[in-house]
């Protein structure tokens, strides 16, 4: 169980990804942390405090699957091909692990200038970094086939950034995609639709049957 500390975080999070930074209420976050509303003040001293603490924590949440992903990118002993759909691959599983990056890091990256700044520099540039070069060699290989490795970054990104309630969605209107297993199949779907590969790796293993956890 989480300390009083730990549970403001997680609730701040949630508050600023679905409300914003005006909108969230550091009396309803005290609530939703289950502690008394003075330890805000005491562990933070104000809300603009508060929100830069949880995107630090969004960023140490982040900061081993960067360096995973650089790892990936730059181990030049394996093919780029199999480079590129591990690292889709990893990044969804953080997605799925972590449904509040999302709306945090959308809201605030859009919002006042100064807050939208952190999660450029903290968190967006890092994290487009890490793989950078990765996608540049996938664009000259013609794997991905994009004029810039920044607009592959936004696009697969937002395909595999889907909400929590995405299997949900998705089984109202194809009801026969399993919901325990929509993630995975969209996982699947984003390698083979963002990865032109060759015929002889192109029918590598799907996600769905190599031994993954199911993301859903």
């Amino acid at each position: 169980m989480p300390d009083g500390r730990q549970a403001l975080l997680i609730a701040a999070t949630e508050a600023f990804a679905s409300l914003g930074f005006d909108g969230a209420d550091l009396r309803s976050v005290a609530a939703a942390a289950g502690v008394a509303p003075n330890l805000v003040r005491v562990h933070f001293g104000n809300k603009a405090a508060l929100w830069e603490a949880c995107l630090d924590r969004i960023v140490t949440l982040a900061e081993p699957v960067m360096a995973e992903v650089h790892t990936i990118a730059t181990d030049t002993r394996r093919s780029l091909a199999d480079r590129l759909r591990d690292l889709i691959i990893r990044v969804a599983t953080f997605y799925a692990a972590h449904p509040q990056v999302r709306d945090f890091v959308v809201r605030h990256g859009a919002e006042a200038p100064e807050r939208s700044a952190m999660v450029t520099e903290k968190l967006l540039r890092p994290a487009y970094e890490s793989a950078r070069e990765l996608f540049e060699a996938g664009i000259a290989a013609g794997i991905i086939r994009s004029s810039h490795p920044a607009l592959f970054f936004a696009l697969l990104n937002a395909a595999l950034n889907q909400p929590p309630a995405f299997p949900m969605l998705l089984g109202r209107f194809a009801p026969e995609i399993d919901p325990e297993t929509a993630r995975t199949q969209l996982l699947d779907t984003t390698i083979a639709t963002l990865l032109h590969l060759p015929p002889s790796q192109a029918d590598a293993e799907p996600a769905a049957g190599n031994g993954l956890t199911p993301l859903s």
